[in-house]
């Protein structure tokens, strides 16, 4: 795995932990504008970890960053399912397209990492280190926010259940 692809999957990791990508993916059915799954995101997190108010307009930054940026995904990847889904009907598959889509997607990665590197660190160097606990608590018993023991109001071991 490239060192980028890593650094954007710890960064999504930690995005994720947060509450950003656990919201913006779990909860995309709600048909809720990017706006208002920051807003969704913000109100939780800024109750879990008990963010002051530059603390919550630091989250906020990294939040629309990677809202947008799910944004962008999300429109480029209908089409290029579109364009895998020919190249497999094709009698012979084309390499050099195919690699040119998955260097499509490295390109993207690359391009996205350092605002969203930038803005996950504002938010994080402007947490306290009970904050950083509960955050890395987080982290460890939920895996990036896959588990579904956020949304039932768990928030690692320090945290209250609602």
């Amino acid at each position: 795995m490239k060192l980028s692809t890593k650094i954007i999957t710890a960064v999504l990791l930690v995005a994720g932990s947060s509450g950003v990508v656990y919201a913006f993916s779990r909860h995309s059915d709600w048909h809720m504008t990017p706006e208002e799954k920051v807003e969704f995101v913000t109100e939780r997190v800024t109750k879990k970890l008990d963010l002051d108010q530059q603390q919550q307009q630091n989250f906020i930054a990294m939040a629309e960053t990677l809202a947008q940026i799910m944004l962008d995904a999300r429109a480029a990847k209908q089409a290029q399912i579109n364009e895998i889904s020919q190249l497999l009907q094709e009698p012979s598959f084309n390499q050099a397209r195919a690699l040119e889509i998955v260097q499509q997607k490295t390109q993207m990665v690359n391009d996205n990492a350092p605002p969203v590197i930038s803005s996950l660190a504002v938010f994080l160097d402007s947490l306290t280190a009970e904050q950083k606990t509960k955050l890395q608590d987080f982290v460890r018993h939920h895996r990036g926010g896959r588990h579904h023991g956020y949304a039932s109001g768990h928030f690692g071991k320090h945290g209250n259940s609602e």
